[in-house]
């Protein structure tokens, strides 16, 4: 095949926050970041809330995604929840419960943070002693972290609504809103960071369970070991790791090793734009599948890198993997869809399988790819797999939301000054 047909498909991987690194990542002392992270994706899409289900709202209430109402939230908007529950407060469960010792002795050393998970109502993600060990060692010590990051790293494990482990384990997997709005972390147009909960791996699509995850950014994961521990307001899920906070597009691109990727970025001066807009998401193929199809970023020309990096992108509401319909398209910044299809226990991007789903970043969600997607010759849909629906290309094509037109012209127009600027 011609080389040309594969130049959309390297850009994606610049922006691939997300993709299967091996080794283990070190931090800096104070950045708040889990030690050893592998970056091999195993995150499953947060799962949106399904229409009329019960849960969400505030403690007692029903609905999904919104405070006491009834119904179903938007699409791949946080979901899902239970009624309140009853026991002890959040802080006497702590202090009772002896795998989390270690976090209790920190949460007292800091009246801040016991005040803030006090006046808590909703889901802790709460670190064994183990996990906080491993991390606080990693960091240099607990004196090396301030007071900010402490509290910012109680807010990526604090969920408002009250989500059970049989919420958090759906078919598909569901997306959670955490309480962390840092702007060093989240960058969603006003709305708190998200964590992606499943026991059907990365994706959501795995055909049987295999035990309930977090995924967090850079890709990590973390087991929860003992769940539903019922506090006044809320319940505790104990995980075997510290969530590490969502980072940028080419933070989690450089963490996960796609250096592929971050070259046609660096190389196209779209870095500020690919880590500054809200609510991106990007196909990221990995090193080895811009090798296998044969493509050499140095070969080729701003033009084509750009239109390469505009096909595996999308700017709207954030497509994690539990936003999208089997067989419908969705608009790329190219102007042509991609189209959508989740079958034989996995989920694919015109007929490349997603081989990590749901990485979270600071603006947004990855998906890292098995191979690079090419535009079709004749300008429309995706290309082989399953049945499409939407338009074709130069239309709506079932966007992830209304203004997803807008937010594409925007997008472009930005690309095009970085690119006739720095050309």
């Amino acid at each position: 095949m011609h080389l040309k047909v594969f130049l959309p498909l390297f850009a994606v991987l610049g922006w691939v926050a997300g993709s299967l690194g091996h080794e283990p990542v070190t931090y800096p002392p104070g950045t708040g970041v889990a030690p050893g992270s592998s970056g091999a994706y195993t995150s499953a899409p947060p799962a949106p809330g399904a229409t009329g289900a019960p849960g969400g709202g505030t403690t007692g209430s029903t609905g999904d995604g919104t405070t006491g109402s009834t119904g179903g939230g938007t699409t791949g908007s946080t979901g899902g929840g239970t009624t309140g529950s009853t026991g002890p407060d959040i802080a006497t469960l702590i202090a009772q419960t002896a795998e989390l010792s270690t976090l209790n002795s920190i949460i007292t050393q800091y009246p801040g943070l016991l005040a803030s998970l006090s006046s808590a109502a909703g889901t802790l993600l709460a670190p064994s002693n183990e996990a906080l060990d491993a991390f606080i060692s990693g960091q240099g010590g607990l004196a090396s972290l301030t007071e900010d990051s402490i509290q910012d790293l109680v807010n990526y494990h604090l969920l408002p609504l009250s989500r059970s482990s049989a919420d958090l384990s759906v078919a598909g997997g569901a997306i959670a809103e955490t309480r962390l709005l840092d702007t060093d972390y989240t960058n969603l147009a006003g709305t708190a960071n998200v964590i992606f909960a499943s026991a059907y791996g990365s994706t959501g699509q795995e055909v049987a369970p295999s035990g309930l995850k977090i995924y967090s950014g850079v890709g990590t994961s973390a087991n929860v070991t003992s769940a539903d521990l019922a506090f006044e307001g809320g319940l505790v899920h104990v995980i075997d790791r510290v969530l590490n906070f969502p980072r940028t597009c080419t933070q989690t691109a450089e963490t996960a090793s796609l250096s592929t990727l971050l070259q046609a970025i660096q190389t196209t001066n779209l870095t500020e734009v690919v880590d500054t807009t809200p609510k991106f998401t990007c196909f990221a193929p990995t090193d080895a599948a811009f090798q296998a199809a044969g493509i050499n970023i140095s070969s080729l020309t701003n033009d084509q890198i750009v239109d390469a990096l505009k096909y595996h992108s999308i700017v709207g509401d954030v497509g994690y993997s539990t936003a999208f319909e089997d067989g419908r398209e969705y608009q790329t910044l190219l102007g042509v869809p991609v189209t959508v299809h989740k079958r034989d226990g996995q989920l694919f991007i015109n007929d490349v399988a997603v081989q990590t789903g749901n990485v979270i970043m600071s603006n947004g969600v990855a998906h890292v790819l098995s191979g690079v997607l090419s535009p079709p010759a004749n300008g429309t849909g995706g290309t082989t797999g399953g049945t499409s629906a939407g338009s074709t290309a130069g239309s709506s094509a079932t966007p992830l939301r209304d203004s997803f037109g807008i937010s594409v012209g925007l997008f472009l127009a930005v690309i095009s000054s970085v690119y006739f600027v720095f050309a």
